[in-house]
This record gives C-alpha cells, sequence and structure tokens, in this order.
C-alpha cells in the first residue's frame, strides 16, 4: 500500500548521526511518524490537533516499532534534543515530537523554494542582486539555522521562547525562517544577555498579553536581561530610525491576531 515518502537530505552524512545508529534509527523513525498536514487526531479520549512535523510519541511503542529498548529509545531522543533536531512537549498522558525544521526539509518543492528564497533575500540582498536566480539551499539555511543556536548553554530555554511567541500568533505557531531572524537579532548579544532576557519574558508572562519578539528583544537590549523601565528617559539610539520607534512603542508593532 502507497503511503507516501520523506525526503534524506545528502547533508546527514556529515552530521555525525549515521555514526550514531540509535540516534539514526529514531530520526528516521520520527521523520516517518511525523504528519505532512495539519489533523485532529483523537488520543486517549480528547481531540489533539497536529501540525506539519508533529506526531503522538510513546517510547513503548516507539520501542516495538524499532527494535530499541525503551532506555536507548529515552537516551536517543535527548540527543536528538540536545541538537536541536527535535523538540518533545510532554503532558502526564502523552508526548508530541516536533521535527524542528520539517517545513524546510519535508515541504513541497513550490513551498520550499518560496520560503529559501525569501530567507536568501533577507539575508544576501546584495549576493541576490549579483548571482540573479540562484537561491540559499536547506543545507545552507540548516548550517546557519544551527549555528546560531549552537551558542546558546541552555537549549530548553531557548526552546521555550519559540513556543511562547508562537503563541502569541493566531496559528500558535511561527516559521524556521522567522526563528532564524530572531537568533540573528539575537548574535549582536551575549548568551548571558539574552538567555537573561529571556527568563524575564517568560517570568513575566508577557507572550500572555501579546507581546512577541520585538518586545523580547528590547528586555534583552535595553537592561541586560533585566525587565525594560522608561525606554523614553535615556534611551540610546540604534542608529535605526524605525528601530527605535520598535523599541519605544512595541505595542505599535504587535502583530495582528
Amino acid at each position: 500500500m502507497n503511503r507516501g515518502y520523506i525526503r534524506l537530505w545528502r547533508k546527514t552524512l556529515d552530521s555525525g548521526l549515521l555514526q550514531q545508529h540509535k540516534v539514526w534509527v529514531l530520526f528516521c523513525y520520527c521523520l516517518l511518524k511525523a504528519t505532512y498536514k495539519s489533523r485532529k487526531v483523537i488520543h486517549g479520549g480528547r481531540e489533539i490537533l497536529l501540525e506539519p512535523g508533529q506526531f503522538i510519541f510513546g517510547r513503548r511503542i516507539a520501542s516495538e516499532e524499532t527494535g530499541l529498548t525503551e532506555r536507548e529509545i529515552r537516551t536517543a531522543l535527548a540527543s536528538l534534543i540536545k541538537l536541536g533536531i527535535l523538540t518533545n512537549k510532554s503532558t502526564n498522558k502523552f508526548s508530541i515530537i516536533t521535527i524542528v525544521n520539517w517545513s524546510i526539509y519535508q515541504a513541497p518543492e513550490d513551498d520550499n523554494d518560496q520560503q529559501i528564497d525569501q530567507q536568501a533575500t533577507s539575508k544576501r540582498p546584495q549576493t541576490r542582486s549579483k548571482e540573479g536566480k540562484n537561491k540559499g539551499t536547506p543545507e545552507e539555511f540548516s548550517g546557519l539555522f544551527a549555528s546560531l543556536l549552537s551558542r546558546f548553554s541552555d537549549q530548553e530555554i531557548i526552546q521555550q521562547a519559540f513556543e511562547s511567541i508562537a503563541s502569541t500568533r493566531k496559528g500558535n505557531r511561527i516559521a524556521d525562517t522567522v526563528k532564524l531572524s530572531i537568533l540573528q537579532a539575537w548574535e549582536r548579544y551575549t548568551v548571558e544577555q539574552v538567555q537573561g532576557g529571556i527568563r524575564v519574558y517568560l517570568d513575566k508572562g508577557y507572550a500572555e498579553q501579546g507581546k512577541a519578539e520585538k518586545y523580547l528583544l528590547g528586555i534583552i537590549r535595553n537592561q541586560n536581561g533585566q525587565e525594560p523601565k522608561g525606554l523614553g528617559e535615556g534611551f540610546k539610539s540604534t542608529g535605526s530610525a524605525l528601530l527605535d520607534d520598535a523599541m519605544r512603542n512595541p505595542e505599535k508593532y504587535r502583530p495582528e491576531i
């Protein structure tokens, strides 16, 4: 019975996953289990909405279907999460696994080209004009994303920041290209400053107020990870009138929801 297919990118030959056989088995298993489109499923008597790249995960079932022990599953899963390849959102009844770059690696050709084109245009406008239709590849995108993500010692808090920012959107999700732009904005600041700012953002529940990445950036930028107070007093210009205005008036730039 034809049940479709997944893509495997040759870049994985350079990732080291092939040498970690149990991690590789679980990674491929996750690719095969993930849904390719938004759909609702019934699990434990409740309806759950799965987005592309997500699936309901259980160690016992995964063990039966892969041949790995539950302990091996747990260890391999921790490795994939640490590498930023997967995220795991757990409840007391089940877990939802999300493949971080699903929309880049597994999207239909047209969608994938459009996303990479947008990233290439914003990241390399001069190169774009010289090379015409030459587009950034998924490997380039993934490499840049992984490089920016790897500088943070607390990967869990970074994922929590992404999830909180996503909660300010109507669909409760943000594209990988948006995550990349956020990481690029954070690149100007130290790891301690970014992680400290995120803790303030999470502790104060700003996402619940609809305050997204621009407000978080204000926290990170203005007071070394402390809550911004009186941006109008003693505010130092960034050199960009638009960014200065966004820092002073974050609500003005809040996305429509």
